[in-house]
């Protein structure tokens, strides 16, 4: 979920979520705002914002030195765009030998998977080669959309038997079964920077705050009204205009993966594709599903699963949830109008008069 947005106001505008700090029951901005810490940026190609109710140490300038100092151990670990992030050097490797990595990229990587079993392996991270085919990866956009052979051939080395995390005395190697093998963690790279500074601000023993780091939210405590968080789900028909719905995320994860803002154009036949991949086609994903929202334990967890229910489509997605027992709200695009549906799980959320969930 790699993308840029624009920044309206003084709300934070994420991929599919939109912070609604302080806002009146219809989700419309107040008209004063109590005091509070916030901080907002750039990082890993799209824009974070946090909001501290109150005060911080060392004021919004350490707010920022301490939450980018998070963003860069995420960066240093799966960032496909800095070539010498562990990931990047894992993919120029030509050969099979194992590459020592990180504790924290190989548990991330086990932790993806664990939850790509979970839904089918709708998720895959070596999908990587089929991400640069599309367009979608550092390669830049293809000049005309790929041949069946094409798609084919990359496809021969995606799927988690063409990699392994493996430990030996208790140090983590990463290894490739083909040499062509690229892995891609870009569409979990907001949900683990919205984990580390959340977990670096419970460290730091404070009670209330809200992390948005484009479609990935951690919130803790009450919003600066003293009233639970409020997060919207941007409206797929007007992204910056005002949410489709409002979510109390009850300080649970929460993200959002959409289909809407990334994707391209075939100038021959005026087909739209999305940047979201079937790993099991190999294909850009074509229905009528444009975004799916999960609440979960942790962002790492909620962004993991994210795009791989977008890529099941709504019903399986919502389904999957109530078998789960995993909140989920999806968006479908039905004669031209964006239409709402979430199961049982979810339905709590959208009841923002209650401090906790119950």
């Amino acid at each position: 979920m790699s993308l840029k947005f624009k920044m309206l106001a003084a709300l934070g505008f994420a991929l599919s979520a939109t912070l609604i700090s302080a806002c009146g029951p219809d989700g419309s901005a107040s008209k004063q705002t109590p005091t509070a810490v916030t901080v907002a940026g750039q990082t890993m190609g799209t824009f974070y914002n946090i909001t501290i109710p109150g005060d911080y140490p060392g004021g919004s300038a350490q707010l920022k030195q301490d939450a980018e100092a998070q963003f860069a151990q995420v960066i240093d670990a799966i960032s496909t765009f800095d070539k010498q992030s562990e990931i990047s050097r894992f993919n120029q490797r030509k050969n099979s030998e194992p590459m020592q990595v990180s504790t924290y990229l190989a548990h991330v990587i086990e932790e993806v998977n664990r939850q790509s079993l979970r839904i089918g392996g709708a998720t895959e991270i070596s999908i990587g080669p089929l991400v640069n085919l599309w367009g979608f990866g550092t390669d830049g956009r293809p000049n005309k959309v790929p041949t069946e052979q094409q798609i084919q051939a990359a496809h021969n080395y995606v799927g988690m038997d063409k990699y392994a995390v493996r430990y030996i005395g208790g140090v983590a190697f990463l290894e490739k079964r083909d040499p062509r093998v690229q892995l891609d963690l870009s569409t979990v790279g907001e949900g683990l920077g919205a984990d580390l500074v959340a977990n670096y601000l419970d460290s730091k023993h404070i009670g209330n705050y809200l992390v948005s780091i484009a479609g990935a939210i951690r919130t803790k405590g009450l919003n600066p009204s003293g009233k639970p968080w409020r997060v919207g789900i941007v409206n797929p028909v007007n992204p910056d205009g005002q949410p489709f719905a409002v979510v109390c995320p009850h300080q649970e994860a929460m993200s959002t993966a959409g289909s809407y803002r990334n994707y391209f154009v075939d100038k021959a036949t005026g087909k739209r594709y999305s940047h979201i991949i079937d790993p099991q086609t190999g294909h850009p994903i074509d229905h009528h599903t444009v975004s799916v929202t999960v609440i979960g334990r942790n962002a790492l967890v909620t962004d993991a699963l994210d795009t791989g229910l977008m890529v099941l489509g709504a019903d399986k997605a919502l389904a999957w949830g109530d078998a789960q027992e995993t909140p989920i709200y999806v968006i479908e695009m039905q004669d031209g109008k964006p239409v709402g549906r979430y199961n049982r799980y979810f339905e709590k959320y959208l009841k923002c008069d209650t401090q906790a969930a119950e």
